[in-house]
């Protein structure tokens, strides 16, 4: 499946906003500093000059840099990642229906993929989270119903074949989520060193199904 870059979804959310276009170049500058400087290394004097406009702009609309980035961070905790991730669930609920593991590898790597393709501009994100875990709390409590809805079946189908522990939807959601995030966040905000997909995707399905597989499906699968 082909997935919108971050990039261009920020872009369009900036553009379909009602900012000024003063107001709209200063965030799309914003994003592409934060991404490939880090937020601490880039100044305000480098975002005025890549938005065509005066420091004194920057600063007239947006007070301080931290409100700067408050702003760029917005669109994507109420905008951005959630129709990232409505997307790829209907991605997801649309699969065939084959053994859990192959759906659970599928959407693994795919999401490894996606992170590893706009790694820069969820760097951004992704370093907030670490600092405020609340902003991830907000994004999560925003897409329960919209999780819900469109994996409640497709992980019941599992479960009623004894491939999926008995577990709601939320729960398997946030430990697949978490082991993710946890191989995921150290590559993106400590190196710059290119991730290998495939292997990672490997670690971390290997690891997932000991918990989310029941024991008797497991020991069924390795006597086969």
């Amino acid at each position: 499946m082909d997935h919108t870059d971050v990039k261009t979804l920020f872009d369009a959310n900036i553009d379909n906003s009602s900012l000024s276009i003063k107001q709209q170049s200063v965030l799309k500058a914003s994003l592409i500093l934060f991404a490939e400087k880090g937020y601490e290394n880039t100044s305000t004097q480098d975002i005025a000059k890549l938005a065509g406009c005066a420091e004194g702009t920057v600063f007239k609309h947006f007070k301080t840099k931290d409100a700067l980035l408050k702003a760029v961070l917005d669109p994507f905790v109420n905008d951005i990642l959630p129709q990232v991730i409505v997307d790829f669930l209907k991605d997801l609920s649309g699969q065939p229906e084959e053994h859990f593991a192959v759906l659970l590898r599928y959407a693994v790597r795919d999401r490894i993929k996606y992170i590893m393709e706009n790694r820069q501009e969820m760097r951004i994100f992704i370093q907030e989270i670490v600092k405020n875990p609340s902003m991830l709390e907000g994004l999560t409590s925003r897409l329960v119903l919209v999780i819900e809805t469109s994996v409640n079946q497709v992980f019941s189908c599992y479960q009623a074949r004894g491939e999926l522990v008995d577990w709601d939807a939320m729960r398997i959601i946030r430990t697949i989520s978490g082991v993710l995030l946890g191989y995921l966040i150290p590559n993106i905000v400590m190196s710059s060193k290119p991730l290998d997909v495939d292997e990672t995707t490997n670690e971390i399905v290997e690891f997932l199904l000991q918990g989310l597989v029941p024991a008797e499906a497991r020991d069924e699968a390795e006597t086969r």
